[in-house]
């Protein structure tokens, strides 16, 4: 296993493993209208897109091929934990945690926030088991027609388990 920062060669796999990972989470009728919204095509372009911006900082953990991917996004003044998503049948390996470690450690970040939808206990627990802190702050978002609530956690560097 190798965690190094992504080029854009690595945009169709992160776009795979997303979408997999979406799969594994969310109800189906929810996943159809998803990527009836996001043809794979134009996901891939956004991620080539994400890849090639300078405000964003993207890991990608390789066994054979992409298994998982980090995004942290430039925020003034704050960072945020974009995008953290594993292949499903790697959830429980610590792969999440080694992304995580390896991204904070070498963005040097004091703190940085994530937003998690509010129906994803898994997310959840993860980022409270890495010393995450829920705020209480929720904000409602829209994809394909459909509106989700999502809660912001931060972590310190004070609080961090790694």
């Amino acid at each position: 296993m190798s965690i190094k920062l992504a080029s854009l060669s690595d945009a169709k796999e992160i776009c795979r493993v997303q979408r997999c990972s979406w799969q594994h989470v969310y109800p189906q009728q929810l996943i159809s209208d998803m990527f009836q919204a996001l043809p794979f095509e134009l996901h891939q372009q956004l991620w080539k897109q994400r890849l090639s911006s300078e405000q964003n900082q993207i890991w990608v953990l390789k066994t054979n091929g992409v298994q998982g991917f980090l995004m942290l996004e430039k925020q003034t003044p704050e960072i945020e934990l974009a995008a953290l998503y594993l292949q499903p049948d790697t959830i429980g390996k610590g792969w999440g945690r080694a992304l995580l470690e390896k991204a904070c450690q070498s963005a040097a970040m004091k703190e940085v926030y994530c937003w998690v939808m509010q129906d994803n206990q898994q997310a959840e627990g993860f980022y409270r088991h890495m010393g995450f802190q829920f705020s209480g702050e929720q904000r409602q978002v829209e994809f394909a027609g459909s509106y989700f609530v999502q809660k912001k956690a931060y972590l310190a560097a004070d609080q961090r388990f790694f």
